[in-house]
């Protein structure tokens, strides 16, 4: 399936589904913000919250620093936010492949699978950062190279952490050059959900995620 065909494809997909592929995102997104602004809210009332006024060039700017509830619960939250990024891509392969689910079973993936959603991402993370520091060049194409271990993290999440960053690895061997074309495809689109300030990002978003889900399963057979 050449790019075209894929991102043809991604638009007839999207039809009618747009709040389904965001709505995971949104509700639990709006959780997790909810908690973060309590816990400093809960910091603020017991006196955590350092208020600084910094002027530079005639302005005055307030920063609040971070007390150690809104700490605490900021690396729950970023644990959770890993494992969504990993157990949204099981719900995009579902959905592409014929099954729908519902915001109840992301969860029920986070949940049982954070501890290899958070290893892999951790992986990944340190590998991306390894190569950016050497050259620009390595670091895009390790970024080209690991572009679906979340979405092989999500189809094999009783594998090895290594295992998984090697299977995304070997799986864009190849295809790295057809990856960053794809991507370049889109920088229009990109360029006009600026220009509407965020808004046309509503069917942007999920065009773009289909589209290379699509191009991951093509790379599956």
């Amino acid at each position: 399936m050449n790019r075209v065909e894929l991102k043809n494809k991604a638009k007839e997909l999207i039809k009618g589904n747009k709040w389904y592929l965001w709505k995971p995102l949104i509700l639990i997104g709006l959780v997790i913000a909810l908690v973060e602004g309590i816990a400093f809210g809960l910091d603020y009332a017991f006196g955590f919250i350092k208020v600084e006024t910094v002027e530079v060039l005639g302005v005055a700017t307030t920063h609040y620093s971070g007390g150690i509830i809104s700490l605490i619960v900021g690396i729950f939250a970023g644990i959770a936010e890993t494992a969504l990024s990993i157990a949204y891509a099981y719900y995009i392969l579902s959905f592409i492949r014929g099954k729908k689910l519902e915001v109840k079973d992301v969860v029920d993936f986070m949940k049982k699978h954070w501890v290899i959603s958070f290893i892999v991402s951790f992986l990944v993370g340190l590998i991306l950062v390894g190569c950016s520091m050497l050259l620009v060049i390595p670091g895009i194409i390790a970024g080209l190279g690991l572009t679906y271990f979340e979405e092989v993290c999500a189809d094999n999440p009783d594998m090895k952490a290594m295992d998984i960053v090697k299977k995304a690895w070997n799986m864009t061997n190849g295809h790295k050059m057809d990856l960053f074309v794809l991507g370049l495809s889109f920088i229009g689109w990109s360029f006009l959900v600026g220009l509407t300030f965020g808004i046309l990002a509503i069917w942007v978003v999920p065009y773009m995620t289909i589209t290379f889900t699509l191009f991951y399963e093509e790379l599956k057979k």
